[in-house]
């Protein structure tokens, strides 16, 4: 049972483009999904807060 868990994220097909010629792996439509995000303001905002609050966290330990 744990090597089906450790491998559940191999089992999925690579996800091809609209016009279907050529395969990108699911690292690179990650990427692409934070390109869109980053275009957000309010995105990028947000993200920005949760960086500064993660940092503090460390910085007080």
């Amino acid at each position: 049972m744990a090597r089906r868990l450790a491998n559940k994220g191999r089992r999925n097909l690579p996800k091809t483009t609209e016009l279907g010629k050529r395969s990108y792996t699911s690292t690179e439509a990650r990427i692409t999904q934070y390109k869109e995000r980053i275009r957000d303001r309010d995105y990028l905002e947000f993200a920005i807060d949760h960086i500064a609050i993660e940092l503090t966290h460390f910085l007080t330990k």
